[in-house]
C-alpha cells in the first residue's frame, strides 16, 4: 500500500509552480495521485516507497521547490 505524502514547499506561489511540481514528481517512478495547493503551499501524493519518497524530495529541491515535512 502507497504511502500518502503531504509536504509544505513554501516557494509555491501560483499555478505555474503547480504545474512544475508535478511535471518534476511525474518523473519519479512510484509516485501517483500528485496534488498541489497553491494557497496553502502543499504537495500531496503517494508514494511506492521509502526510496521513492526521497528520490521526490530531491526532484522537488532541483526543481526550486525543497520541501519541508509538516
Amino acid at each position: 500500500m502507497p504511502d500518502q505524502v503531504v509536504w509544505v514547499a513554501p516557494d509555491i506561489s501560483c499555478g505555474h509552480c503547480a504545474m512544475r511540481i508535478r511535471k518534476a514528481l511525474a518523473e519519479v517512478d512510484g509516485v501517483a495521485a500528485v496534488s498541489v495547493d497553491v494557497e496553502r503551499k502543499t504537495v500531496r501524493f503517494a508514494a511506492s516507497d521509502a526510496a521513492t519518497v526521497e528520490h521526490a524530495r530531491q526532484a522537488l529541491v532541483a526543481a526550486g521547490y525543497p520541501p519541508r515535512d509538516d
